[in-house]
């Protein structure tokens, strides 16, 4: 760890590097398992917008994602066949295109048309209220209560069954209550 602004005798550096230790960690993990959504509207690619209130009532997925990012692109795969799966009725799936050109996204589209609604944040306003960082994929699950049930941070094969898990445990009905 580097001291930052330590002068000799004194511990004050060793409390600022740790504080900024910590404001990192924080900043990277902006939105948590058991956090709720934070605030945020999307525009859609029709020119519409949705906001993460209006999410609220049905489970959903956020995916942040990019036409340049190859892992994003096999995720979106994957979220077609999870929609295929559970349908709009069960589950929302609201794909959020970081790319700072609207025409890549629109040749991709064109390309790959997704099941679900698409949305543009070439400014990353949206995309920066879940994450300080600008990896991707970032995918954010929700349930109902719009509370986050998994954050994921890479899609590949080691990763998808959590997903899968995350999805099915918020699109599941609740257990019935317990006999008296």
């Amino acid at each position: 760890m580097r001291r930052i602004g330590r002068s000799s005798g004194s511990r004050g550096g060793i409390v600022v590097g740790f504080g900024l230790i910590v404001f990192a960690l924080a900043a990277e993990a902006a939105v948590a398992p058991g956090s709720s959504l934070p605030a945020a509207a999307f525009r859609t690619v029709q020119g519409g917008t949705i906001t993460t209130a209006e999410l609220r009532g049905k489970p959903a997925v956020i995916a942040f994602w990019a036409t340049w990012c190859s892992t994003c692109k096999a995720e979106l795969e994957h979220l077609k066949q999870l929609h295929a799966r559970h349908g709009g009725d069960r589950l929302r799936i609201v794909a959020v295109s970081v790319d700072e050109e609207r025409e890549s996204l629109d040749a991709y589209l064109a390309e790959h048309p997704l099941p679900f609604t698409v949305c543009h944040d070439p400014q990353r306003a949206a995309a920066n209220r879940f994450a300080d960082d600008e990896d991707l994929p970032l995918t954010v699950v929700a349930d109902g209560d719009g509370v986050v049930r998994y954050v994921g941070r890479e899609f590949n094969d080691t990763t998808r069954p959590a997903l899968d898990a995350a999805v099915q445990a918020v699109v599941a009905p609740p257990p019935p209550p317990a006999a008296p």
